[in-house]
């Protein structure tokens, strides 16, 4: 009697081990083995950097200077991040970045964003964006342009419009900003108006301004001018207009607006 005693006592735990009642009822979940890990999921367009990359600094490519209007300045530094492979038919993963220091005071690292066209740059939450187009760069804050306007960086020789630059559409009555960047060793413009290839109107020139200091800028408000070659002083409408800028001591320095723009 002892030794049945015994060996149903004995089945009773392995059965308790092995996960069933004694009676065939419900497992019993005293131990559980863990289960096989399933292997992780992946994702082409998730970049974790390995630790070494991560730690790895950014390298400076260039530095420029910029000028903008009322003597504003941006002192830009620029820096290349690591290169991520990408599958063909992805979009590149910018990896650069930009320090600026603003004459206002401020100083801003921004990560370089996709762009179409040129090197676009901004924080976290898009509220400040420096774009980087040429030897010019656009200062967006909260989605417009507010105190940092025609930022470029200084010609070393010569003249360059900058606006009217072409598609600027004035207005008789209305006061436009015409801004230009020249060598520091031109003293004073000369701002002329004309009319491109437009036969109706002669080829209507004139002078807005003579002798203005250099200063980059110039308020003009549009009204009529003295056409000396035709004699009138009418302001035709039209949508052939150029603006040309030129050394008033040597009138072979020059530059015209790349585009026409127009007038009504």
């Amino acid at each position: 009697m002892k030794k049945i005693i015994s060996l149903s006592l004995v089945l009773a735990v392995m059965l308790i081990f092995s996960g069933c009642s004694l009676s065939g009822g419900a497992k019993i979940n005293s131990y559980n083995s863990p289960p096989a890990s399933a292997p992780a999921a992946t994702s082409a367009s998730v970049y974790t950097p390995s630790p070494s990359s991560s730690s790895s600094p950014s390298s400076l490519i260039a530095q420029a200077a910029y000028v903008c209007n009322k003597g504003k300045t941006i002192d830009a530094s620029f820096y290349k991040g690591e290169s991520i492979p990408v599958k063909p038919g992805e979009p590149p993963i910018p990896t650069g970045s930009v320090k600026i220091v603003l004459s206002d005071g401020r100083t801003l690292d921004l990560s370089q964003t996709i762009s179409a066209d040129g090197s676009r740059y901004a924080n976290s939450d898009e509220s400040f964006v420096f774009w980087s187009k040429g030897d010019g760069a656009l200062v967006l804050e909260n989605n417009a342009e507010k105190d940092y306007l025609g930022c470029i960086v200084p010609v070393k020789e010569g003249i360059k419009v900058i606006s009217p630059n072409g598609g600027e559409i004035w207005s008789k009555g209305q006061a436009v900003q015409i801004s230009w960047n020249a060598a520091k060793d031109i003293k004073s413009v000369n701002i002329r108006l004309a009319i491109s290839g437009n036969p109706d109107s002669q080829n209507f020139n004139a002078a807005i301004v003579s002798n203005v200091p250099n200063t980059g800028s110039y308020e003009w408000t549009v009204q009529n001018l003295y056409a000396e070659v035709l004699g009138v002083t009418d302001l035709p409408v039209s949508d052939k207009y150029l603006v040309t800028i030129e050394d008033s001591d040597h009138n072979n320095v020059y530059d015209m607006s790349d585009a026409t723009f127009s007038i009504k």
